[in-house]
């Protein structure tokens, strides 16, 4: 299996358009994706506008190959592009070593 972990900051002024984005792109990549076996989205802090991502695959090739290339990501980074902190967001993956 393939873990990533994303950190982003969001623009107080994008924050309900981030959520309904995301929201709508780890629903659907959860539900449409066979590689896709989690999708949380964490808001680090209370008010913070400051989130996490932790996303599961079956294999790197499910997040590279196949949910890179979705509708609902496509449309999710047309908004994030617009309503991201600029240099904020950091993305961590790699093989998952133990899950219980």
């Amino acid at each position: 299996m393939y873990s990533l972990w994303v950190t982003l900051e969001v623009q107080p002024e994008g924050r309900k358009e981030f959520l309904e984005a995301i929201t709508r792109n780890a629903e659907s990549s959860v539900r449409d994706e066979d590689g896709c076996l989690r999708f949380d989205v964490i808001e680090l802090g209370d008010g913070t506008n400051t989130f996490a991502f932790y996303e599961v695959y079956t294999d790197r090739a499910a997040f590279e190959e196949e949910h890179l290339k979705t509708q609902h990501f496509l449309a999710y980074k047309v908004i994030s592009t617009r309503v991201v902190v600029p240099g904020s967001q950091r993305e961590t993956g790699g093989p998952m070593i133990a899950s219980f």
